[in-house]
């Protein structure tokens, strides 16, 4: 089992992270329990083992406390993998000073949680599934991590691996968009960008780190900006 430890004071925040989180796949296996921020360093240095720590920047209403903590537990050598948490307003770059795997802004998204839960547990052990892909009489396995972008053609898809090889096969966007872990973003009608390729965004396209030029609509702008932020890309 993964244990999860939610540092929040908000009842509500509170319930709406646990709601996302058991929306995950691998819910099954994983644990979640919350505290207030004045117990949390005691919690994480006693067993149960905490795998994954969500955090607030400014824990307990401190500002910066969540920094301050995740500092604190890096030097005491018991960091777990941390995701830090913020409203737009409460953002600093001081949490690039610090050991952390991602950065969920608040109000709390299904897309962001899903893609913050799936970064930490691909690097504790559980990796995204494949996915299946049929092409003509052949079924394809497709590792997620290894493709940059899909994009819808008709009754097909295109599916664009960083090493440059390219896979058509009938499917429908959206179906995919339910399958692939959430690292993939719908940057446009036509397409689901990986948001691990991405070296920067505007709002006219995403920049992989192959040099394809993935479009963004205007509609999905801001579902990129946000994904830009969590994954600490540049706009």
């Amino acid at each position: 089992m993964c244990r999860i430890l939610a540092i929040e004071d908000d009842e509500a925040n509170i319930d709406r992270l646990q709601t996302l989180i058991a929306g995950h796949p691998a819910w099954a296996t994983l644990q979640f329990e919350c505290c207030g921020a004045q117990v949390a360093e005691e919690r994480v240095s006693r067993a149960p083992h905490v795998d994954i720590l969500v955090v607030p920047i400014n824990a307990g209403g401190v500002h910066e406390g969540g920094i301050d903590l995740v500092r604190k537990l890096d030097a005491d050598h018991a960091l777990p993998l941390v995701i830090y948490t913020c409203t737009r307003e409460a953002y600093t770059s001081a949490v690039y000073s610090t050991r952390h795997q991602y950065l969920l802004l608040t109000p709390f998204s299904p897309v962001e949680v899903r893609a913050a839960l799936d970064k930490v547990l691909s690097m504790i052990g559980r990796v995204a599934a494949p996915v299946m892909l049929r092409t003509g009489g052949s079924t394809h396995v497709i590792n997620p991590h290894e493709v940059q972008f899909v994009q819808s053609q008709g009754r097909k898809v295109l599916v664009s691996y960083v090493d440059g090889r390219e896979l058509y096969a009938y499917a429908a966007l959206s179906d995919l968009e339910k399958q692939l872990p959430g690292s993939f973003v719908r940057c446009h009608k036509s397409y689901l960008a990986n948001m691990e390729h991405v070296i920067r965004g505007c709002r006219e396209a995403l920049t992989m780190t192959t040099g394809a030029q993935v479009p963004v609509s205007q509609r999905q702008y801001r579902a990129v900006r946000d994904a830009l932020a969590a994954a600490g890309r540049q706009e």
